[in-house]
């Protein structure tokens, strides 16, 4: 409506100046009033100058408008030389647009005092550094954690820890590791998180921690508590019938008088009774030796190995133990896809997972073998059978040493995969619906990344 309003003015301005134009001519060449067309072309030009003021007048106050906004003046002050009616609607139009940004400036800056209060008040350490290393963002419990009252650069953590230092440096997006540090002659365990972020043209680090050393000494002793009770059944159950055989074979012996031949009946009790005897050392020794194993694991040595040939590898072995009942069916998603690992440990993890699927499928079944990359750019190598499945009570014991939910099981076969899935720093974990099937996915790092 203004544009209208302001074209009609326009005009009218304009057809002024041509008739003035007009009547100037007349005066000035055809009639006797040379003089009064002086001030008939005065008009003229005053008009031609209120024309032009007129015209530009709308970049001025557009101009005006957008410098409040630049200057964040929230307070827009028209002068009343633009009250006028042809000016009143732009001039309402830019109060409300005004209005507008002043309200979404403030909601911004609550938002603004919200966020920093939560970051502030985090459970968890949060620090935010440029790729050149100056840190925009650190909270309350960073610098607790740290040590430090504030922080420029991240290079100033060298005072502290330069192990540290060169670990947050090194840390890469999507990286997930626990790093062991002293700090103020305090012992911690930091499981750091880091993510990246681009505002603008500039790259940032976010890195977030927290001191998780007593929930690992909290696990350790867990960890420790079941281990013990493993072994204190076992060792029992194995001891404790030797005890009651030796003490009857000692009865026996001692009923019997000085110079007494032995009876065939006691001689054939007491072969028996080593025979046992014999049996149960040699369970003992059999068990203890498969703890053993537990911690005769070598270190892996990591090359780079196309997830093809991994399957190539597993499936040959496979092929030695061939069940007809039992269907394997492997699925990659590039053949060039590579993985970090040591193949020979590798191959040992994934045989005894799928051997495990296999022992769970009583009739006929399968066992899917698939290859994929996750979110976080591990390669992930998931075992899914469809199964017996394990009971939900069972599930958190799976991975605790000697626990076994099958008759002749040894129950070290989990714990030795995820010991070998965390010396390649991969992961590990499985899930199971009781009755339908368990899946095991195991994860590496990807070359490519």
């Amino acid at each position: 409506m203004i544009y209208k309003k302001m074209l009609i003015q326009i005009i009218l301005r304009v057809l002024g100046l041509v008739l003035l134009s007009f009547f100037f001519g007349w005066l000035f060449w055809e009639s006797n009033y040379a003089n009064l067309s002086i001030v008939v072309f005065v008009i003229i030009c005053w008009q031609v100058v209120k024309l032009i003021y007129f015209l530009n007048s709308t970049n001025r106050l557009l101009s005006q408008f957008f410098l409040s906004v630049k200057n964040e003046d929230s307070s827009l002050k028209i002068p009343k030389m633009y009250e006028e009616e042809s000016f009143r609607e732009l001039r309402a139009g830019m109060q409300n647009v005004n209005q507008i940004i002043k309200d979404l400036r403030l909601k911004y800056q609550q938002k603004e005092i919200f966020s920093d209060a939560v970051i502030e008040s985090a459970a968890i350490g949060i620090l935010t550094i440029t790729a050149s290393g100056r840190v925009e963002c650190i909270n309350r419990k960073a610098r607790e954690l740290l040590g430090v009252h504030h922080l420029l650069t991240i290079k100033a953590l060298l005072k502290c820890d330069s192990n540290l230092l060169s670990f947050l440096q090194q840390l890469k997006p999507g990286e997930s590791r626990i790093v062991e540090t002293h700090i103020n002659q305090t012992k911690m365990h930091l499981l750091v998180n880091c993510n990246a972020l681009q505002l603008a043209e500039e790259n940032y680090k976010l890195l977030s921690f927290t001191d998780i050393k007593n929930q690992l000494d909290a696990k350790e002793l867990e960890s420790w508590q079941s281990l013990i009770n493993v072994l204190t059944h076992e060792i029992m159950n194995s001891v404790s019938p030797l005890t009651c055989l030796s003490e009857n074979l000692e009865k026996s012996y001692k009923e019997m008088n000085s110079g007494t031949v032995i009876s065939e009946k006691l001689l054939t009790k007491t072969q028996s009774g080593l025979r046992v005897i014999k049996e149960q050392g040699e369970g003992l020794m059999h068990f203890v030796e498969s703890y053993r194993e537990l911690s005769r694991i070598p270190k892996p040595q990591i090359q780079n190995v196309k997830v093809k040939q991994l399957f190539e590898h597993v499936k040959t072995l496979l092929c030695a133990d061939e069940d007809v009942t039992v269907a394997y069916q492997f699925s990659i998603p590039d053949e060039d896809l590579l993985i970090a690992i040591d193949e020979q440990l590798a191959v040992q993890v994934m045989v005894n997972l799928i051997k495990n699927a296999k022992d769970a499928i009583s009739e006929k079944g399968r066992v899917n073998i698939e290859a994929r990359i996750d979110g976080e750019g591990f390669i992930q190598i998931s075992i899914t059978d469809n199964g017996t499945g394990i009971k939900p009570e069972d599930i958190p014991n799976v991975f605790i040493p000697f626990f076994t939910t099958k008759e002749n099981g040894s129950g070290i076969g989990l714990p030795i995969a995820r010991s070998i899935v965390r010396l390649h720093d991969g992961k590990i974990s499985l899930e199971s619906v009781y009755g339908e099937g368990t899946k095991v996915s195991i994860a590496f790092r990807n070359t490519h990344r």
